[in-house]
């Protein structure tokens, strides 16, 4: 064998190696399954460069034992009537294969019960858990909202002032322009020359009627369009001009509104004009329709005027907006109508009920602030220094001073005798 291998070679000796470890890994010991006669392999065929083994391929203990075995299961008899070769006794030790067991359909539901029946959705945990600020309980939005909401009652007199002095001086000059005197109370513009004065005429009527109301309207319309969009007004000047506003849309708006009712002020401009009944009411609530999408749409203004730390939470801006806006208005509206009150007989008998539906005409744009939840503040109104804590105890004890010196300085009413001479001609 060595002479042999001498003879190949290295190359040859690299590919007999080769070979015969393939041989040996097809021809190998084998180990019988249990239960199977063991089968020796059959011998592949040979191939024409293969050389063949020398000596004979050894035995170890392995396969020495499992041709034992076989031998042995070899030698029991067979059964009669039985053909098949497998022994009798099988391996016990192998697992049993698990049988599925198949449940009986059991009575099908109605089809009314799936319908009714609502599978519920199972929510998974996040991982994450992000725990919801708990609701402020009423005593801590009472501590937090007492200032903003004094304060805001202050604003809502003084501009209520502002506007009405607006409102009737607007008046006094376009009666003076027609040589007619005016006498102005509390509660009402007085004219003395009477109802029924020769100096009365439909053009002075509808202008001295309409004048004020259409200022008025210039008004909100220059705050709401012209100086609230800007930057520079701080929240005490912005709160102050959205008043004003609200008060100058009433002014017009309402106004009209309660003239159709009393048929007076703007309403004497609808009856010069002889307006139809219809046509006073479809004008009447499209006004009040344009009160509620103002209001609607103004409610960033609003919002504007909150501290950014009560700006997270929805529920907290509703809050704010309640205590700012829709209780200094109720407050307001009855100090007002209170110190309106005449203690005398007026001119006009339902003057009280005109200047009542015009602040009542406010709700229409209070109210709409709390059903806006889609406004959004602009990104100035986010820096802390903007916010600063009003001086409301100041604001409102001033405001209450001007409504009590409005009250006894007009109780006897101030007379207005305004003439304009205008005269072109030659010097001699």
């Amino acid at each position: 064998m060595a002479n042999k291998n001498k003879k190949r070679g290295f190359i040859g000796r690299l590919v007999h190696r080769i070979f015969k470890s393939q041989r040996e890994a097809f021809y190998g010991p084998h180990q019988p399954l249990a239960g199977i006669p063991h089968q020796e392999p059959v011998n592949p065929a040979k191939r024409k460069n293969k050389p063949a083994p020398a000596e004979p391929k050894p035995v170890n203990r392995e396969t020495l034992a499992a041709n034992l075995l076989n031998q042995n299961l070899n030698r029991q008899p067979e059964q009669p009537g039985n053909q098949n070769s497998l022994p009798v006794n099988p391996d016990r030790e192998r697992p049993v294969f698990p049988v599925k067991q198949v449940t009986k359909p059991g009575k099908r539901k109605s089809l009314l019960k799936r319908l009714l029946k609502r599978s519920k959705k199972r929510q998974e945990e996040p991982a994450i858990k992000i725990e919801k600020p708990r609701p402020e309980r009423l005593n801590q939005v009472l501590r937090s909202e007492i200032r903003p909401m004094l304060n805001s009652l202050g604003l809502f007199l003084l501009s209520y002032m502002v506007v009405y002095f607006i409102y009737q001086f607007a008046a006094i000059i376009a009666a003076s322009g027609f040589g007619i005197d005016s006498v102005l109370y509390y509660y009402e513009l007085y004219f003395p020359i009477g109802n029924y004065s020769p100096l009365w005429s439909r053009l002075n009527i509808i202008a001295i009627t309409f004048i004020s109301p259409l200022i008025s309207l210039g008004i909100a319309i220059i705050l709401l369009r012209g100086i609230l969009p800007r930057e520079k007004p701080g929240v005490q000047a912005r709160l102050f001009f959205l008043w004003t506003a609200y008060h100058g849309a009433t002014h017009f708006l309402g106004a009209f509104v309660a003239g159709i009712v009393t048929d007076l002020g703007f309403g004497y401009v609808a009856n010069w004009l002889y307006m139809n009944v219809s046509i006073k009411l479809l004008i009447s609530l499209v006004f009040l329709f344009i009160l509620v999408v103002t209001g609607y749409h103004s409610t960033r203004f609003a919002i504007e005027t909150i501290a950014p730390a009560q700006r997270n939470n929805k529920s907290r801006v509703r809050k704010a907006l309640f205590f700012r806006f829709l209780l200094p208005w109720l407050i307001g509206a009855a100090l007002l109508i209170i110190v309106k009150t005449p203690d005398a007989t007026p001119q006009h008998e339902d003057i009280m009920i005109y200047d009542t539906v015009i602040i009542a005409s406010m709700g229409f744009l209070v109210i709409p602030l709390l059903f806006n939840q889609k406004a959004r503040p602009r990104p100035f109104g986010n820096r802390m220094n903007y916010y600063r804590k009003p001086y409301a105890y100041i604001v409102l004890l001033t405001s209450l001073l001007t409504l009590a010196i409005f009250r006894l300085l007009l109780s006897h009413g101030l007379h207005f005798v305004i003439r304009f001479s205008f005269d072109v001609g030659f010097y001699k």
